[in-house]
């Protein structure tokens, strides 16, 4: 009988310093949402396997009679790292860009990130669908988002962000960004769907 086991989810772990800062942060970004007429952009990116993780089903089989069963079966190879994508996108109130697909072998740099994120799809998503000069960019705290070209870029194009140093540490209870993942995923995934590729993956959720 073959079983396989899942770790399960866990919450984002605080260290005692970001326990201190993230309320002062969070208080200050809602300071100034609150006081100016700003529109706020936030980007973020999650990975999604060929199939859901988060399902709770096993992924083995059972038999009565282990010596009726094929070796096709008994012996399936599986991978060690499954194939994965990432995805990014910028959202506000005003809708969603155009997804960034990435494999996962290869990192996303500031350069990736500045040209395929920054220039090709966050721009074209603010110009069409806000008011540039009073939005307010709420990156991801992952570090090519905050890289000096990135930086030196939004400065050019006028774009006020939120500065690394203000950004609130594992907060994604204040990131709708991150209700918006959990719903792509339950839609992607729906009635237990998974894909056989790479490309397949990037159909689907493209589709949803």
């Amino acid at each position: 009988m073959g079983i396989t086991y899942r770790k399960k989810k866990r919450a984002p772990k605080y260290t005692d310093k970001q326990l201190e800062e993230v309320p002062t942060h969070a208080r200050r970004l809602y300071r100034t949402l609150l006081n100016g007429n700003v529109e706020l952009v936030m980007d973020d990116e999650k990975y999604f396997l060929l199939h859901n993780e988060s399902i709770s089903a096993n992924r083995g089989f059972y038999t009565s009679d282990p010596n009726a069963t094929p070796p096709a079966v008994k012996f399936k190879r599986t991978q060690k790292f499954e194939p994965k994508i990432l995805v990014w996108i910028a959202i506000s109130q005003n809708g969603i860009s155009m997804p960034f697909f990435k494999e996962h072998q290869q990192a996303v740099t500031q350069m990736t990130y500045l040209d395929e994120c920054i220039k090709h799809r966050l721009m074209p998503f603010i110009e069409e669908y806000h008011h540039k000069r009073k939005v307010l960019f709420w990156p991801d705290l992952a570090s090519s988002h905050y890289g000096r070209k990135v930086m030196e870029y939004l400065d050019e194009y006028v774009i006020s962000f939120v500065s690394q140093e203000k950004n609130p540490q594992n907060c994604p209870q204040a990131r709708p960004v991150e209700t918006f993942w959990s719903i792509l995923e339950q839609m992607a995934y729906s009635d237990g769907w998974e894909a056989k590729n790479i490309d397949q993956l990037k159909r689907r959720i493209k589709k949803k």
